[in-house]
């Protein structure tokens, strides 16, 4: 018999991130790397290698060490304003391994999963691997939810509905009345919602992004130290969820990688504790100096409209005059040397657009951008 993998793969493939970051040459600059160029803090660092030298290299509990699920608790305990405890707490391999437990742990053949028409790959992707079905409700113009959208399109079978804040690929945030009418919705209409918070800690701007667990239970978070730490490699996420949901995701975590690297959880303590708050800071004021020097330099460029960023370290130009977001990205890759990433990777309703990040070096920024304006306003 020919081994196949299972049907639920069927069309599922690399996504069109990681092959677009695959075409990178050694001179090119890129710009479709979803992490932060520096080194992790120094406390962090240090942290790992007590890890080594402390023999911290044995199984934890399949739900992930106390200590860490102690810190994570009091930070959103603050977030929140609620009382949270560590039992709520489930550490996973990243966020994306968050993403995964839940899904593996909830989602049955049939059910329904509500994602933002224009939103990261992996939401839609590993709802289709549980033979789940992604239906993706649409934004406005100015890329917000659009109730109307999801009202439309909830069903006895919507299970959870997935957003995102900052989100990736836009960089905008939920404001605070929408999270708060998303909240009601959930309660009055019995879905939960998955809150992916991986990039709530980058907001550029005066206005915090808010977290939907403030305001309902019905609300799984997925979050991680990768984006705040500089520390994407160090594969460190959880779920924070009522505790009467949380046994289905540690056994999923048990079958499924048995715990979180014992090393990683020790050092991400220190991503939790203080210790990197003043990187935070300096890491929010350098993005914030990037995003504004993005945002002027495409804006000015003829065909091209932008919705200014508000958090995370990507903007999503309009390029929709020039033609299709792969054929774009593909010719300023070509001709400039400069890696976007299109934006159909992230749904159909992205194919208007490319994705550019703001996490490098910013004399890079700069040169790189200096090229594409240049592309744009010579193009035929």
């Amino acid at each position: 018999m020919e081994l196949k993998a299972k049907s639920s793969f069927d069309g599922i493939d690399i996504s069109e991130i990681r092959k677009m970051n695959a075409l990178a040459g050694d001179e090119t600059i890129n710009l479709g790397i979803g992490q932060l160029p520096n080194d992790v803090p120094e406390a962090v660092s240090l942290q790992g290698q007590k890890a080594f030298t402390e023999g911290r290299t044995r199984y934890t509990s399949n739900q992930g060490m106390l200590e860490l699920r102690e810190l994570v608790a009091k930070y959103h305990s603050r977030k929140t304003g609620k009382s949270i405890s560590p039992n709520q707490i489930v550490i996973t391999n990243g966020a994306e391994g968050a993403i995964w437990n839940i899904f593996y742990a909830y989602l049955e053949v049939g059910d329904e999963v509500l994602i933002p028409e224009i939103s990261f790959t992996v939401y839609d992707t590993i709802t289709t691997m549980q033979g789940a079905k992604a239906i993706c409700f649409g934004l406005t113009k100015d890329l917000r939810l659009d109730f109307n959208s999801i009202e439309a399109l909830i069903s006895d079978k919507t299970k959870f509905l997935v957003i995102n804040s900052p989100t990736n690929p836009t960089g905008l945030i939920v404001n605070q009345e929408d999270i708060k009418k998303l909240s009601v919705l959930a309660e009055k209409r019995g879905f939960y919602i998955i809150s992916d918070e991986i990039y709530s800690e980058l907001y550029l701007d005066r206005v915090k992004p808010t977290s939907p667990y403030s305001y309902s239970n019905r609300v799984i978070v997925v979050d991680g130290i990768s984006k705040r730490a500089a520390a994407t490699g160090l594969r460190i996420g959880w779920t924070l969820c009522d505790e009467s949901l949380v046994k289905p995701m540690v056994i999923a975590n048990q079958y499924i990688a048995t715990c979180a690297s014992s090393i990683s959880q020790y050092t991400a303590i220190k991503s939790l504790d203080g210790s990197c708050d003043s990187f935070l800071e300096d890491i929010k004021r350098d993005l914030k100096e990037k995003r504004d020097y993005a945002y002027k330099t495409l804006s000015s460029i003829k065909g091209v409209t932008v919705v200014k960023p508000e958090g995370a370290f990507y903007i999503f130009p309009n390029i929709s005059s020039f033609g299709r977001s792969k054929d774009v990205a593909l010719r300023i890759l070509e001709e400039v040397d400069v890696l976007t990433i299109p934006g159909v990777a992230f749904g159909k309703k992205g194919d208007s657009y490319i994705r550019v990040s703001f996490a490098v070096e910013f004399d890079d920024l700069k040169l790189a951008l200096s090229r594409i304006k240049e592309l744009f306003n010579n193009w035929s």
